[in-house]
């Protein structure tokens, strides 16, 4: 299934795109030398501004700075126009008046600026495994998609981000637990929950993200998951980020009345055709539950491409566009595949220009809460990492610097079965020395106990007794815990 049925050569000038875009960003260097955390915490003259990009150079940092603050307008690549040039194009264009010009699309915008699909990409690239753990903890917090398969541009394969989102942890209420009040909390790698996928047979006349984003926003409260043609620099044509697989989710709050779904729910977005990303395709039908294909017609070619799923459990469904003229290959084709894909008449949807949006967004959703009514597979992002490795996609922790801080992690962590005695055993500056040593630091500043004491002798007392609880907490030697620590951050 791996095996696209249909010849494609791959990335024929994917490598050399990606060095122009690095180029374009000046992240050349950072290829080799990957960007690291204090990079980005580090307090200068530019990261205490208000960082506006002037030009390409300028994205990955505000990017990066916006993200790192929580800012919303992170993925934003607009560039500020400003220059003198600017200015007299400007007037250029007001003293030329009404003209013929007007009627024909501009595509300016597109060339002076990035794809913010493309800018983050770049910069997961170009950063080390604990800044891309930062960067995707922060853009979990703002509601982005967070990339699931990177793609690794030299090669046909990919990388399953699982490293780096193990930081990330959830906190919801399943409407299970409504009545109780009780919520459930877990590391997001290890929750399981049904998968549905979306991805693109073709070219497409609507936006495939903005539909998604739409299915996963409550009604008249449309939040941006996905970035998609209508947003800022959404319509930019996309340089490396054709192979992104996106992921979101939907966690519900126990409001039966507001919540869209009563249990969570896993979303993925395969970024280009699917058929020049058969690899990606392949590992989405393995792990989901079911399979949204967006496609404006079936022809003969789409046919022997899906005929190839004949094997595979998963159900798949078709958001369909009407087009006059072809309606009658497609359907015929359609038929075919029937069988193959046991197709019914409930996994067709259709949508136009006339649809009514919110019916149709209405409609996709009770299509998925059908799914999830039907015993989904239940599937983590950990549990995803075994069928990546059959499928040849590499996994960001199976490096071997990765493995090794792992195997530090479990060696320290494995060792905490009380979390209150193992403070007080190995973390003993951190015990009643500390409070006492806290508790004694707050009078020397409040002197609420001094009574008839003179205030000189009474500083003088309360120094004296800090200076013995520091003398106690120099007795203290380093645990064998705290020993395996620091060795293990100096590895």
């Amino acid at each position: 299934l791996s095996i696209c049925p249909i010849n494609h050569f791959y990335g024929r000038g994917t490598k050399k795109a990606f060095r122009e875009v690095l180029s374009k960003l000046k992240l050349q260097k950072n290829e080799s030398r990957k960007l690291r955390m204090n990079d980005v915490l580090e307090i200068n003259s530019g990261s205490l501004k208000d960082w506006t990009p002037w030009k390409l150079r300028d994205l990955p940092w505000h990017f990066l700075r916006k993200v790192m603050a929580l800012n919303v307008t992170a993925r934003s690549t607009n560039l500020r126009c400003g220059t003198p040039h600017d200015q007299r194009t400007k007037v250029d264009e007001e003293e030329q008046g009404i003209n013929e010009q007007m009627f024909f699309v501009s595509d300016t915008d597109t060339k002076v600026s990035m794809n913010p699909l493309d800018v983050l990409c770049a910069v997961l690239l170009c950063s080390d495994s604990f800044l891309q753990q930062e960067i995707l903890s922060k853009m979990s917090m703002c509601q982005f998609a967070l990339p699931l398969l990177l793609p690794a541009l030299d090669t046909p394969k990919c990388t399953l981000m699982l490293w780096a989102m193990r930081d990330i942890v959830r906190k919801w209420r399943p409407h299970s637990l409504a009545e109780s009040r009780g919520f459930r909390e877990e590391s997001l790698v290890l929750t399981k929950m049904p998968t549905i996928s979306f991805v693109r047979l073709g070219s497409c006349s609507f936006s495939k993200s903005k539909l998604l984003s739409e299915v996963l926003s409550p009604s008249q409260q449309h939040h941006d998951f996905f970035i998609h043609r209508d947003m800022e620099s959404g319509n930019v044509p996309r340089e490396i980020a054709d192979g992104l697989v996106e992921i979101s989710w939907f966690f519900p709050g126990g409001r039966k009345n507001l919540d869209l779904f009563p249990e969570p729910l896993a979303v993925t977005n395969l970024r280009g055709d699917i058929e020049s990303h058969w690899l990606q395709f392949s590992f989405l039908t393995e792990v989901s539950s079911a399979v949204f294909i967006f496609a404006e017609n079936i022809t003969e070619r789409e046919y022997t491409l899906l005929s190839s799923l004949k094997e595979s459990t998963t159900k798949y469904y078709f958001i369909l566009n009407r087009q006059a003229g072809k309606s009658s290959e497609t359907l015929a084709f359609l038929n075919k595949l029937a069988p193959v894909l046991k197709l019914k008449n409930s996994h067709m949807l259709m949508k136009d220009s006339s649809t009514n949006k919110a019916k149709f967004v209405e409609k996709l959703q009770s299509t998925i809460q059908s799914i999830m009514n039907s015993s989904p597979k239940m599937i983590g992002i950990e549990d995803m990492a075994v069928t990546a490795r059959e499928l040849g996609i590499q996994i960001d922790e199976d490096r071997v610097e990765w493995q090794t801080a792992s195997n530090c992690v479990k060696a320290i962590t494995t060792e905490i079965k009380d979390v209150a005695y193992y403070k007080q055993e190995m973390l003993r500056l951190q015990g009643d020395l500390w409070k006492s040593l806290a508790k004694v630091e707050k009078e020397m500043c409040r002197m609420r106990r001094q009574g008839d004491i003179p205030a000189e002798k009474y500083k003088s007392q309360l120094k004296d007794k800090m200076l013995e609880l520091r003398k106690q907490q120099n007795k203290c030697d380093l645990t064998d815990e705290l020993d395996k620590l620091i060795s293990s951050t100096s590895l």
